[in-house]
């Protein structure tokens, strides 16, 4: 009994500690460093000056409230995906009706290999679960896959578009 009670107190104990926290290892060359983005002056985007292209610094779902990411994050199926991003520009979120999916080089560019749980910079995506991102690129000669990124540990994965993963945009 005494056993019983010791594995319920450390389950219970267990489920209501605070989730891990992002480990980092400074070692490591940063790879999506703060100096290589210009954040917006509203703050809700970033433009890398490598690519010139700018990505929403919230997860689809989220919204900028000023000063983080509010709400929460979503997931779809790829075809459904496309759905939400047109309803994204035709609100012109971020005061641009140009964002798509990224292509997983794209999406890649924004791992950050120093971190993981969440693989990217918590200072410029300042709410990102570890968890995958599709992308617009598909698998030769597998259909219905494409590419995802997955921000556990930032490695790419073949995903079936019927899957439901979560979407992070980049505008050109």
């Amino acid at each position: 009994m005494l056993w019983r009670s010791l594995f319920v107190a450390a389950l219970v104990g267990g489920l209501t500690m605070p989730a891990m926290a992002q480990d980092c290892d400074a070692k490591k060359p940063a790879t999506a460093p703060m100096s290589r983005f210009k954040v917006s002056s509203d703050g809700a985007s970033v433009t890398d000056t490598k690519s010139h292209k700018t990505w929403l610094r919230c997860v689809v779902g989220m919204s900028w409230d000023g000063s983080s990411c509010t709400g929460q994050s979503h997931t779809y199926t790829w075809s459904d995906s496309l759905d939400v991003i047109k309803e994204v520009n035709d609100k012109k979120v971020g005061g641009r009706g140009d964002w798509r999916l990224p292509t997983v080089e794209e999406l890649n560019s924004i791992v950050e290999k120093q971190c993981f749980k969440p693989a990217i910079n918590l200072e410029l995506f300042p709410y990102s679960p570890d968890s995958g991102f599709w992308t617009d690129s598909s698998v030769e000669g597998v259909q219905p896959r494409v590419w995802i990124v997955h921000f556990l540990h930032g490695q790419q994965y073949i995903a079936n578009k019927k899957q439901d993963w979560r979407i992070r945009l980049i505008g050109d």
